[in-house]
């Protein structure tokens, strides 16, 4: 009984060996197998990868946007009184200049109000005019008083003159000659105080003057100003440009302060760019730029950073320098890209498929002689437009697939075959 027990046991325990070698060497053709497969290369052909050369380049960093263009200069057409709109003269799109009517507006009590103006100042002139008239009559009649005055104290100083020599000889008596001086006296006061009564009747003509004058330019001054709001009804540009924006319709009745167009020059223009808000704070004032009209491009520099984030953008002002394309105008959609930084003697290529800014990577570096690609880490920095920076892992010169290749990381050795690369 127990030599079964004994037989049995080291049967089991042979047959346990067998299956552990046998798993064994299993396992281990396996991994033969699969040391084989990784050291064998993968052949691929040229045409289904992308290859890219490093190059070393003034690398220059750019903050891409889109956006319009804008006229530096722009007028805010509005009525100063309520108006219906009579006229629609220039419609969105016409190039204006300053004298240009763009709408015409009436208002029946602003020409009422400018008929009443018109007529007082005309009676005020009439007024001033007059009295003009009567001082020169009032100085008229006090120049002639005097003269009169003027002409008997003549007489009568010549009369006390020859009495003063006959006196002597008794003709004239000497009552008759003190009457005589008397009388020379009065005259020269009455001449006296008639100067002084024509000075002052002088200086009352002017205050009077001044006081009418001072009526008169308040009249002019509010005849010009009806006339003004009267001419405002026909509404013009004000400036050079191209009219961007009409408001009204024909017949719409206006409040005051209505917006009814909007006029912008067309020759000084600026550039607004939508950029990405994380991209903003690299963004400085005086930064070189380029603008896109679609016609060619055009240079720029920075001249404003809106400090307003909006749906996770921010706008940049450019002032643009340089002739303008011919199919430059306000409110053309433009691309442009500000030049952040310029990296001296950077190693640079085409970004790599799923590659990141500031990121590692492997990716397969092809040897031209022999045609083998090995798998190789690569560090990563600045990416700008259609290239990245490379810090780490390459040299200039050498080739690097940048198509997807992710399924052949697990491969030590990928085969590019071509005659010539």
């Amino acid at each position: 009984m127990d030599i079964d027990l004994t037989l049995n046991s080291q049967r089991s325990q042979r047959q346990r060996y067998k299956i552990i070698w046998t798993l064994v060497i299993v396992c281990f053709v396996l991994f033969l197998y699969g040391l084989k497969q990784w050291l064998s290369p993968m052949s691929l052909l040229a045409s289904s990868v992308q290859i890219a050369q490093v190059q070393q380049i003034d690398f220059a960093v750019k903050i891409r946007g889109f956006g319009r263009l804008k006229a530096k200069q722009q007028r805010f057409l509005t009525n100063s009184h309520m108006a219906t709109v009579e006229a629609i003269h220039v419609y969105p799109g016409t190039r204006v200049s300053k004298e240009t009517v763009i709408v015409s507006l009436v208002n029946p009590e602003q020409t009422q109000r400018l008929s009443v103006a018109r007529l007082e100042l005309a009676r005020q002139k009439a007024v001033y005019n007059e009295q003009i008239i009567n001082q020169k009559s009032q100085l008229l009649e006090r120049e002639s008083t005097l003269t009169l005055l003027q002409s008997e104290l003549e007489n009568a100083q010549l009369r006390a003159e020859a009495e003063s020599k006959l006196i002597e000889q008794g003709i004239v008596s000497s009552l008759d000659y003190k009457r005589s001086l008397l009388h020379v006296k009065q005259l020269n006061q009455r001449v006296t105080i008639e100067q002084q009564r024509s000075l002052q009747l002088q200086e009352m003509h002017r205050e009077r003057i001044k006081v009418q004058q001072e009526l008169l330019r308040q009249f002019e001054l509010n005849y010009v100003m009806q006339k003004q709001a009267f001419e405002q009804l026909h509404v013009k540009a004000g400036i050079d440009g191209m009219l961007q924006e009409l408001n009204v319709e024909l017949g719409q009745n206006l409040n005051t302060g209505t917006l009814l167009a909007v006029v912008g020059s067309d020759s000084a223009l600026k550039a607004e760019l939508l950029i990405q808000q994380a991209d903003a704070e690299k963004v400085s004032l005086n930064m070189a730029a380029k603008v896109n009209t679609f016609s060619r491009e055009v240079d720029a520099t920075v001249s404003r950073i809106d400090p307003v984030v909006t749906d996770g953008r921010v706008m940049i002002e450019l002032d643009l320098h340089g002739d303008l394309p011919a199919n430059a105008r306000p409110d053309l959609s433009i691309e442009g890209y500000v030049i952040s930084e310029v990296i001296p003697r950077a190693l640079v290529i085409n970004v790599p498929h799923g590659t990141k800014a500031n990121s590692k990577n492997t990716l397969f570096k092809l040897n031209p002689h022999s045609h083998l690609a090995q798998p190789e880490i690569i560090e990563f920095g600045t990416l700008s437009d259609n290239k990245i920076q490379l810090l780490q892992g390459v040299e200039v010169g050498e080739l690097l697939i940048i198509s997807d290749l992710s399924k052949w990381q697990h491969l030590a050795t990928i085969k590019i075959e071509q005659d010539s690369l």
